[in-house]
């Protein structure tokens, strides 16, 4: 069998939305800016590697994406924004995730609430809930992303 590593990672805090400022515009906020940092900074003393990160559209989650691989030096090649998404509940995450190529082994989707909570208590089979910047690191035994649409996770650890 082979190891499959998936981390979904909320975004961090973002600015409160107002009338001139659409969801998607959102900036993250100075606290924000600063959890993720200090998230890319842990994950970074862990030796933590990407070969994908996959990023929601919104400015909230392409900045929080960015901060973590810049931390992680992964390559700006290997971070994709996928406007699908920005508000994807869980079956559309899993067709996202399912058709990522086998030949990519730690995967990092950076998104959104309540799709990413939902999606990891499905994954777990147990409810999750995830704040901003909280990170959950799940492994499968297998080889094909493919088979996230019918497998559990082997174990999973929050990692904040």
């Amino acid at each position: 069998m082979g190891i499959k590593t998936l981390y979904l990672l909320r975004h961090a805090k973002a600015e409160e939305s107002g009338p001139f400022i659409s969801d998607k515009e959102r900036a993250l906020s100075e606290k924000g800016v600063k959890d993720a940092e200090k998230l890319a900074s842990r994950l970074s003393k862990k030796d933590l590697s990407l070969d994908l990160i996959l990023v929601s559209s919104s400015v909230r989650t392409i900045t929080t994406g960015r901060i973590i691989a810049a931390g992680l030096h992964v390559s700006s090649a290997h971070l994709l924004v996928k406007d699908s998404l920005y508000a994807a509940e869980t079956m559309e995450l899993l067709k996202i995730i399912s058709s990522v190529s086998k030949k990519i082994n730690r995967l990092m989707i950076v998104g959104h609430n309540p799709g990413l909570m939902n999606l990891a208590s499905f994954i777990t089979g147990e409810p999750l809930s995830m704040a901003t910047c909280s990170l959950i690191k799940f492994s499968f035994d297998f080889k094909d992303w493919h088979e996230i649409l019918t497998t559990r996770a082997s174990k999973y650890s929050l990692l904040n």
